[in-house]
């Protein structure tokens, strides 16, 4: 694959560019990012634009799991092609399957017959153990361990370093705090921290950037 326009110019955006050799450019709807560049890579204009720009794939490079899932949408509705982003210093098994559109950063670990759903963040150093399955546009954060026969649903948060213990199951749009330790199955919408974790009133976001 080559001519790969990135779409999100932020932190999460140059991570993306560091594993994607083939990388032309960005775009990205913050007016102070437009005509700058990344890693030496030019920032085009604006998501709007991305059709002017000749390219034959992009990658969602956008932290926000809600809203990395609705410019998806977006992008694969107006005809685009999703490509994942996979950095060479990995471990992927190869039983694993990975959906279109993750990105998976340096020294991330994927066991045997785990299954992660488009659009998912795995990030540095995390780690996936045997048979788990990652709902669509979840966020691993770095360092984050998942133990085997994990479940996380669509558009969860695992925070960095935190840690799920085997079996446990974490529904949707879930934000489970830096360090937690999950012991026991958290329903849908909601934050949990702590050690063990435990479910704190509200719903909050803590979007990483990008």
């Amino acid at each position: 694959m080559s001519a790969i326009i990135i779409i999100g110019a932020g932190g999460h955006g140059a991570v993306v560019a560091d594993i994607v050799g083939d990388a032309i450019g960005f775009v990205d709807d913050s007016p102070q990012r437009i005509g700058t560049e990344v890693l030496g890579l030019p920032v085009f204009g604006t998501l709007a634009m991305l059709r002017e720009f000749s390219h034959e794939a992009i990658v969602v490079a956008i932290g926000d799991n809600a809203l990395r899932r609705a410019i998806t949408d977006r992008v694969l509705a107006g005809g685009e092609r999703l490509v994942s982003a996979i950095h060479p210093f990995t471990h992927v098994a190869s039983s694993a399957a990975i959906g279109e559109g993750t990105v998976i950063a340096p020294g991330a670990v994927v066991m045997p017959r785990v299954v992660v759903g488009r659009g998912a963040i795995v990030n540095t150093k995390s780690s996936i153990d045997h048979d788990c399955a990652i709902g669509d546009f979840v966020h691993i954060a770095p360092g984050a361990t998942l133990g085997g026969n994990v479940r996380v649903g669509d558009e969860t948060l695992i925070g960095t370093g935190a840690s799920v213990v085997a079996g446990v199951t974490i529904g949707r749009r879930c934000v489970i705090g830096a360090g937690a330790v999950v012991v026991r199955d958290l329903p849908d919408d909601v934050v949990a921290v702590g050690v063990p974790a435990r479910i704190t009133s509200g719903r909050r976001s803590e979007t990483p950037p990008g």
